[in-house]
């Protein structure tokens, strides 16, 4: 199930003495065990809701906690040139730089290449069709995102703006703008 709010971080402020420590422990459990989110810390303010008599009940952890559908991400820190390939089935891949025509990329989780994507890519190598594909210059040869394939017109040329490929309603390949929602 998709939890469009895993992973978010808050901080909860309240007023004493409206909630038990109970029911503020009860509260945190809720937002961890059904939205996925980390409650950082917990501010209680005194009666009169003056912010200097705010005291930190919980304390933020150094480390992430452990999601179990977090995926394993490879970085790479170079072109992809023609006739290289870079094939990464346990999770997420992020290319710093450009692949070229006839470079070619495989995630079994998302691509995203920060750069020009000219060559080939295929997100969800293992049949994750939640996979997505994002190129900040997206003119690929090929796209393909579990076993669903795409290929550009001939002749396409760049958009001028970051772009994500991913599987639709109808079972294909859609290619839009990315904008951060």
């Amino acid at each position: 199930m998709n939890q469009p709010l895993a992973g978010v971080s808050v901080h909860i402020d309240v007023q004493a003495p409206l909630l038990s420590e109970a029911d503020l422990a009860a509260l945190k459990l809720e937002l961890q065990d059904t939205y996925g989110m980390v409650v950082r810390g917990i501010n209680i303010a005194d009666k009169t809701g003056d912010s200097a008599a705010s005291q930190v009940v919980e304390r933020p952890r150094a480390s992430r906690p452990a999601r179990g559908d977090i995926e394993k991400t490879r970085v790479v820190r170079e072109t992809i040139r023609s006739g290289q390939t870079e094939d990464f089935p346990e999770g997420n891949l992020i290319i710093y730089g450009d692949v070229n025509p006839g470079g070619e990329v495989s995630a079994g989780g998302d691509v995203i290449v920060l750069g020009s994507l000219r060559g080939s890519a295929h997100a969800g190598m293992n049949g994750k069709l939640t996979a997505v594909i994002v190129a900040m210059n997206l003119v690929p040869l090929q796209l393909q995102i579990g076993n669903y394939i795409s290929r550009p017109f001939v002749g396409q040329k760049s958009r001028g703006y970051p772009e994500i490929a991913r599987v639709g309603m109808q079972d294909v390949i859609i290619v839009e703008e990315f904008v951060k929602r």
